[in-house]
């Protein structure tokens, strides 16, 4: 995964490079949006402690909307990267009762995805070209480079016994995102595009068994479909 990371970031680099050499670099355009996505969490979902929640039924991280930002530097006709940033979270709780001890356990999952993509647009015409017919939507596909930003917070709070506990832990990884969409014009400057993402990726969680402490993949694996909002510059 960090070698294939290392060779797309290269990649684009190096595009970059060659790109500017033809054309001048222009700020393109700003969105704001919002998507769904629902990554796999294998480990919380499958395997972990979560098991034992809501009786014995057992409790998921879901999927969730997230909130995403973005900007996009063109390039040469059709070809642009951008900066994309989002916020995703998600937290399960429940009573529990084990040996006799009541508690009330939270866990809560916040991911920061952070991307750079390279983005090809389909049938693009530019503001020189008078006359030329805009389609009905403009397609367009790409592929990022991520690092995801993650940070865990369990509570535990024991109310005849003890054992209360707060515990926060944080860290990042790299992954890969490929994506297609397309937008469409609502009012000058203004488009609405629709989006939609496969998330590549993995954490590595500590877990507490005890007074032991094992490491479990977390996959961060899966679909992202939403809209936004964006104002084109050029």
């Amino acid at each position: 995964m960090k070698k294939l990371s290392t060779f797309l970031s290269f990649a684009v680099l190096s595009f970059i490079s060659v790109a500017t050499a033809q054309a001048q670099v222009n700020l393109k355009s700003i969105s704001i949006g919002a998507s769904y996505w629902k990554p796999s969490l294998d480990y919380w979902n499958e395997r972990s402690f979560l098991r034992d929640y809501n009786n014995g039924q057992g409790a998921k991280l879901e999927g969730a909307v997230m909130p995403t930002a973005a900007l996009e530097i063109g390039l040469v006709k059709g070809l642009s990267i951008g900066g994309r940033v989002g916020y995703w979270s998600k937290s399960v709780s429940s009573p529990l009762t084990i040996g006799g001890v009541n508690r009330t356990e939270d866990l809560q999952l916040s991911i920061i995805p952070a991307s750079l993509d390279l983005k090809y647009t389909f049938g693009e015409t530019t503001t020189t070209e008078e006359g030329a017919k805009k389609p009905f939507v403009t397609p367009y596909i790409g592929a990022s480079v991520a690092r995801y930003f993650i940070s865990n917070k369990f509570n535990r709070q024991v109310t005849n016994g003890d054992g209360t506990l707060s515990q926060t832990q944080t860290g990042n990884n790299y992954g890969l995102q490929v994506f297609v969409g397309a937008e469409r014009q609502l009012v000058k400057k203004l488009y609405l595009a629709l989006d939609v993402r496969y998330h590549i990726g993995s954490y590595k969680q500590a877990v507490a068994e005890g007074t032991t402490s094992t490491t479990e993949k977390v996959s961060l694996n899966g679909v992202e479909a939403g809209l936004s909002l964006r104002f084109k510059l050029k």
